[in-house]
């Protein structure tokens, strides 16, 4: 690791702590956070990658949010229910897709929890001794596309939108599928693991490092799962661009 690499890591772990000695003091959920957000930024749409039912778009909805939705999941038992979920709730587009960092096919494992860790990547005894009922129950076979092709097929412009990633330890390569967006896209809001669940998961700081090479810093820490034995697994964190385009 570079020197420059080195102090941008050191640099992020400690603006991370500091983050997270207020986690405790503030809401349960983001969505006070990323509603003020999205209202400051003037962000239009909310590329929702790896939506499950729509969770996540109906949150955004509660919370004021009256712009663009594009959510995107690749299994297709859930992806039917995301189509019904999204029908009350327009805009909102939905597609049956996984992202990454190329085009392609890839297998995807199907969790026995409604699908919420279904993931490309094989699980960790760690998750599974955690959340047994996480356990893959099939598999199925999907299409992978990537951001910036999917903000050129939609007609998005970058600057106008916020991304959000809940891919179960995929994060690292969906981020390479946005290398031409990434540093115009004000807002980007994911779930990162301080203790990889996934095999070949990058942890968090890696991924803030990235992050920042685009231009983004953390503005705000959220408290995710926790094992059994009350360690801390996940963060939710919401980055901005520090200089918009």
């Amino acid at each position: 690791m570079g020197v420059k690499s080195s102090l941008r890591t050191s640099t992020l772990a400690r603006s991370v702590r500091e983050l997270l000695t207020g986690v405790g003091e503030i809401s349960d959920t983001p969505f006070k956070s990323i509603a003020r957000n999205l209202q400051n930024f003037q962000i239009t749409g909310v590329i929702d990658v790896g939506a499950n039912v729509g969770q996540f778009g109906l949150d955004i909805r509660r919370h004021g949010f009256e712009g663009l939705i594009v959510s995107y999941e690749p299994v297709h038992e859930t992806y039917l229910t995301l189509s019904q979920t999204i029908k009350q709730h327009q805009p909102w587009k939905a597609f049956q897709l996984g992202l990454g960092a190329a085009e392609s096919e890839r297998t995807i494992n199907i969790s026995g929890n409604a699908g919420l860790s279904s993931s490309i990547l094989e699980m960790k005894s760690l998750h599974l001794e955690n959340f047994p009922d996480s356990a893959t129950i099939a598999k199925q076979k999907i299409s992978i596309s990537t951001i910036d092709k999917q903000l050129e097929v939609l007609e998005l412009r970058p600057q106008d939108i916020m991304l959000k990633l809940d891919v179960q330890g995929f994060e690292a390569e969906v981020l390479k599928g946005a290398s031409q967006s990434l540093s115009k896209i004000p807002l980007c809001y994911l779930e990162v693991s301080i203790t990889p669940l996934y095999e070949g998961e990058v942890s968090f700081l890696p991924i803030l490092v990235e992050l920042s090479k685009f231009g983004h810093e953390v503005i705000d820490v959220f408290r995710g799962i926790k094992a059994k034995d009350g360690r801390l697994l996940q963060l939710d964190i919401l980055t901005k661009l520090s200089h918009r385009a």
